[in-house]
C-alpha cells in the first residue's frame, strides 16, 4: 500500500514538473482622453528590448475589441 502511494506521488509530481510553465507576456494599460477616447499602452515583456505599442481609440471600438477578446479566449477554453 505504501509503495503504491509512493509511486502516484512520484508520477503526480512528475507530471505538474513536467507542465510548461507560462509568463504573462503582454500587458496592457488603458488611459481615458478627453472626447470619448481611450489610450492603449501594450507592453511586450517577452522580446529585448521590450516592444511598447501606443494607440488611441475611440471609447467604443476599444470596447469591441475587448469583447472580441473575451469571446475569443471564452471559446479556446
Amino acid at each position: 500500500m505504501k509503495k503504491t502511494i509512493l509511486i502516484l506521488l512520484l508520477l503526480i509530481s512528475f507530471s505538474v514538473s513536467s507542465q510548461e510553465i507560462r509568463k504573462k507576456c503582454i500587458t496592457i494599460t488603458e488611459e481615458k482622453l478627453p472626447n470619448y477616447k481611450v489610450k492603449v499602452i501594450k507592453t511586450n515583456h517577452c522580446v529585448e528590448p521590450k516592444e511598447i505599442t501606443i494607440r488611441s481609440y475611440v471609447i467604443t471600438e476599444w470596447e469591441r475589441k475587448k469583447r472580441k477578446k473575451r469571446k475569443k479566449r471564452k471559446n479556446e477554453k
